[in-house]
């Protein structure tokens, strides 16, 4: 199993007992606006994490996900998608609401965009983001990623069209 530690957090492999701390930070009114969808029982949030366990085994992997641990429990996750080896790779990303505002995730996105440029030998890693979503915006730029453009009504939620805000770095 692959493990990054930090001194505030370790990033491990997901297994099926975070199925109910993937359900409860998923149910989160910010998270849920966030993702296009989420799991909506605990049964879905279970086989969220099975997708994951079943991807993460893969010898060749077109993604890559992460649990995000605090004193052992689950608080969120990180995950590197649309994995295009030497290429490029997608970065999405939760965190629970009790865990925001502490640079958990600001650190989370530092040491995995490291470790998929390395492990990839990627030159791209892109991540989009909803534009009313501010401290995702701050963790990302603070990260070196820079706003390659916008997006206009790229998504439908709730009968409403938003933007989203496409922002990449580079090798």
């Amino acid at each position: 199993m692959k493990i990054i530690k930090s001194k505030k957090f370790i990033l491990r492999y997901p297994t099926l007992s975070d199925a109910k701390g993937n359900f409860e930070v998923q149910q989160d009114k910010e998270t849920a606006m966030n993702f296009m969808s989420h799991p909506q029982t605990l049964k879905e949030a279970r086989q969220e994490i099975v997708e994951a366990i079943k991807e993460n085994s893969k010898k060749v992997k077109t993604s890559e996900t992460f649990a995000i641990e605090i004193n052992k429990e689950f608080v969120g996750a990180i995950s590197i998608h649309h994995i295009l080896p030497k290429h490029k790779a997608t970065l999405t990303y939760n965190l629970g609401e009790k865990f925001r505002g502490q640079g958990i995730m600001y650190e989370a996105v530092k040491l995995i965009t490291r470790y998929a440029f390395k492990k990839y030998k990627l030159v791209r890693i892109e991540g989009n983001v909803r534009e009313y979503n501010k401290a995702s915006i701050k963790i990302l730029e603070k990260n070196g990623f820079v706003c390659e453009g916008r997006k206009r009504k790229a998504v439908k939620k709730n009968n409403k069209y938003y933007d989203d805000l496409m922002y990449a770095k580079v090798k």
